[in-house]
């Protein structure tokens, strides 16, 4: 769990700046078969507190995926890079995110941006994919 003290920026005079962390994700994240995280999520991020206290973030989440290929079934890994932009108000509405307390909690957003970043399956390099073939007259 990550979380933005407002109340200690607005204190500070801290109205922007930036954060880089990891974040340990959950491999129920991933619907791809025999595929996991492998290692920490990579999150960075600037943000801007406004004069209502809403608080805009914008970076990046990189990850890297492990597992096998849906073609070929060779173990391979890859690289995955995703959006981090997010809006957070003290008072609820449908569109952005809500916080309460003075703490704004980024963890719902830096979800958000995986699963949005996430491929649908792994593939090892066309050139190299030495797919299995099934020849039912064989």
């Amino acid at each position: 769990m990550m979380i933005v003290d407002i109340r200690k920026l607005n204190a500070t005079k801290a109205y922007s700046g930036s954060f880089q962390f990891d974040y340990i994700p959950e491999n129920t994240f991933l619907d791809i078969p025999f595929a996991q995280f492998d290692g920490p999520v990579k999150v960075q991020f600037s943000y801007e507190l406004f004069e209502d206290d809403s608080l805009e973030i914008r970076g990046t989440v990189t990850y890297r995926l492990k597992g096998q290929c849906s073609r070929c079934l060779k173990e391979i890994a890859e690289e995955v890079e995703g959006e981090l932009d997010a809006y957070f108000l003290p008072t609820p509405t449908e569109e952005d995110y809500f916080y309460e307390g003075g703490r704004v909690d980024v963890t719902e957003a830096i979800r958000d941006a995986i699963t949005a970043s996430l491929p649908f399956s792994l593939y090892c390099k066309e050139d190299d994919c030495q797919m299995i073939s099934y020849d039912p007259e064989k």
